[in-house]
């Protein structure tokens, strides 16, 4: 994880390119001289985290069922079609709508162009969703992110590039193709030692959530001005991941998915891949306006998580209330080996 970290912080630590210029000629942006021990200590912690979700992501995968998957890719095709299909749009009209500061819209976009994010399983789990599906689309999309995600933040960002706003794509696509690394290793402890995959899973996701609050501290301490934004910001936060989840179970329902496909490609479609934008944020974009671009980030976090678990306790509601048992959903999921996976990951100890 260490040299991965050094590795990440080599690929964008060259300062001469023409992204300086975005902190030039534009009084809209705030800049913020941030000391050199506490700007190293935020790319450790936002690059720890986002190994940390990839890597989680390659031990919940099942060689088998991918290649069940790949040979029969409809879902994962509407699911890709959501997740680099209408996010990004949605990111971008948003910004067009709230008529963002260039280094507002920029943050909104990289979070819409995102990947999905490996929590999305466990939620996926929550509402009885096609688990093999969840775990093959995050993997999926987080593949076609090294292509696809630099592809759509060239498209959307154009009513914002000027010379003086430049996007790093290269940097971009560096920190993209060094996602592989942490996913490979992750695959390959579940091939080992399922046990040790096991393992990491239960207790992965505590140290990932210390993670993030140990960077939303560090970003509070480094960045005064952090956490203070227009409100089209936070309201933003609030709508992109709504729209996700909308629009994710009615693109699944016009192809005319399953009801567990359904509700898969809609938590998919609303769940970004967090870590990975404020690690891309803070590792490709000048120190200087960090505090600009990581708001929107964590805000998204936030909300997406609320209103996933609105969704979650709805339907855990709806089932014991009004859903009449199926026995052979039952049994399809007692056979889905990812979905034995979680049952045993969310079981209380005795």
């Amino acid at each position: 994880m260490e040299s991965l970290n050094q590795s990440l912080a080599m690929a964008v630590a060259s300062t001469d390119s023409p992204l300086s210029n975005l902190t030039q000629n534009s009084s809209a942006v705030q800049t913020t001289e941030v000391s050199p021990g506490l700007d190293m200590a935020m790319n450790v912690v936002f690059v720890t985290l986002s190994c940390l979700i990839l890597f989680a992501m390659g031990c919940a995968v099942d060689i088998d069922v991918m290649i069940q998957h790949i040979k029969r890719p409809y879902g994962i095709g509407v699911g890709v079609l959501s997740q680099f299909g209408l996010m990004p749009l949605v990111a971008f009209l948003l910004c067009l709508g709230f008529q963002m500061e260039p280094i507002r819209a920029m943050s909104v976009l990289v979070v819409g162009c995102c990947p999905g994010g490996s929590v999305s399983n466990v939620l996926a789990y929550l509402v009885d969703g096609d688990m093999s599906l969840s775990i093959c689309m995050t993997t999926a999309s987080t593949a076609l992110a090294m292509g696809l995600m630099p592809l759509c933040l060239w498209i959307y960002s154009q009513p914002w590039a000027t010379p003086q706003v430049v996007i790093p794509y290269w940097k971009i696509a560096v920190t993209l193709v060094l996602i592989v690394v942490p996913v490979s290793l992750g695959i390959l402890l579940k091939y080992k030692s399922p046990k040790g995959a096991w393992l990491f899973l239960k207790i992965g996701g505590f140290f990932g959530f210390f993670i993030l609050l140990a960077g939303a501290v560090l970003g509070g301490i480094s960045y005064k001005n952090m956490w203070v934004g227009p409100t089209s910001t936070f309201v933003a936060a609030v709508i992109l991941p709504l729209i996700g989840y909308t629009f994710g179970y009615l693109i699944a329902w016009l192809f005319r998915m399953d009801i567990p496909g359904r509700k898969t490609v809609c938590i998919e479609t609303g769940n970004q891949n967090i870590g990975l934008a404020l690690a891309i944020l803070k590792l490709t974009f000048p120190t200087k306006i960090a505090g600009e671009l990581l708001l929107f980030p964590l805000m998204y976090g936030v909300f997406q998580g609320i209103e996933a678990a609105i969704i979650i306790v709805t339907y855990q509601i709806w089932k014991i209330k009004c859903r009449k048992p199926n026995e052979d959903d039952e049994k399809e999921q007692d056979s889905d080996p990812t979905t034995l996976l979680l049952q045993k990951l969310m079981k209380r100890p005795n």
